[in-house]
């Protein structure tokens, strides 16, 4: 690569988790994707402090999403799933073996539940609540349901501290 990374989209991440889980395009399965991509971008910035993929998170009802994932047609997923993986490096490959380790066996709703122990997430979700007189039209506003990366820092010392137990659990008894 001449020295050069090529970051990967959150489909290339995406294609990893649903192929490893043999993921459908339900609702359940493709709730599961999102949380494994937002905790595999955060282990993977833990540890590597660098972004697993350039796509944003967005503030859903469900958790954090990532649209281009959320919004494929189910006939694009399929041709996804039947393609060849694209190739990964090393640290990619230790952050989604790592997320598979630890969150693969959760169920849905886990996820889910887990995912809304985020600080932005929270914030973001209801800040882009389009009101009409104070009352909730249940809408969103788009814009304002991207979470920057870079206000993720609770929620990496979160992921930080779950790494540390993940990693001690038998010295810490676990």
């Amino acid at each position: 690569m001449n020295g050069v990374s090529m970051m990967k989209d959150a489909l290339n991440i995406a294609h990893w988790f649903a192929n490893r889980l043999q993921l459908s395009k339900s609702l359940s399965d493709q709730a599961k994707l999102q949380k494994l991509l937002f905790f595999s971008w955060l282990i993977h910035y833990a540890n590597h402090k660098n972004s697993l993929f350039k796509d944003e998170f967005c503030a859903f009802e469900n958790g954090p999403v990532v649209w281009d994932v959320l919004y494929m047609p189910p006939h694009d997923y399929d041709k996804l799933l039947s393609s060849p993986l694209p190739e990964y490096t090393a640290e990619e490959i230790n952050s989604l073996e790592l997320t598979f380790e630890i969150f693969g066996d959760a169920e849905c709703d886990e996820l889910i539940e887990l995912s809304h122990e985020s600080p932005a997430w929270n914030k973001y979700y209801h800040e882009s609540k389009i009101h009409d007189n104070d009352v909730f039209t249940g809408a969103y506003d788009r814009e304002k349901q991207i979470i920057p990366k870079n206000e993720l820092n609770v929620e990496l010392r979160m992921i930080k501290n779950l790494l540390f137990a993940h990693k001690n659990k038998e010295e810490l008894g676990y």
